[in-house]
């Protein structure tokens, strides 16, 4: 388990910084959370990091919260510097013994939109794991949550 965390603080610490798309300020402001889910199939799911970012759209992050299972209730580890873009790293491990399998939303992600381009999300899932550290083959997807706050 060490080495996980170890490989999961590596990855945080050598995140790069991606470039902030150009603002396209028309006044409309709106917030949005988005969703992210991992689905792992049968295996059990204790560690991951992920890549979050608008592809298309004016956001910036405003904040992160955990996911529904208690296993990553807390919210995961990223880079505070981030959430001034439109793009950011998320990860988190856990060590308990009752640990989610299948399709579990992991993180939900605050997002201010600016302007009129509704963002698409892209999210890339970097790392999923077992709880002895072996890697599982699983995918991610990012949805945004019923509702939108103004």
């Amino acid at each position: 388990m060490r080495r996980l965390t170890a490989i999961v603080l590596v990855a945080l610490l050598a995140a790069c910084v991606w470039p902030q798309a150009p603002a396209q300020d028309n006044g409309r402001v709106r917030f949005r959370a988005v969703d992210v889910i991992i689905d792992t199939g049968d295996a059990p799911l204790a560690a991951y990091q992920f890549e979050l970012a608008a592809e298309t759209g004016t956001i910036a992050i405003v904040g992160v919260e955990g996911g529904e299972h208690p296993a990553f209730a807390e919210p995961p580890y990223y880079d505070p510097a981030a959430l001034q873009k439109n793009h950011i790293i998320i990860a988190a491990f856990s060590t308990q013994t009752d640990l989610p399998a299948g399709k579990v939303r992991v993180a939900r992600v605050h997002v201010q939109v600016t302007g009129d381009t509704e963002p698409e999300y892209v999210v890339v899932l970097r790392v999923a794991a077992s709880p002895d550290g072996t890697h599982i083959p699983a995918t991610a997807t990012a949805s945004e949550s019923r509702g939108e706050t103004q």
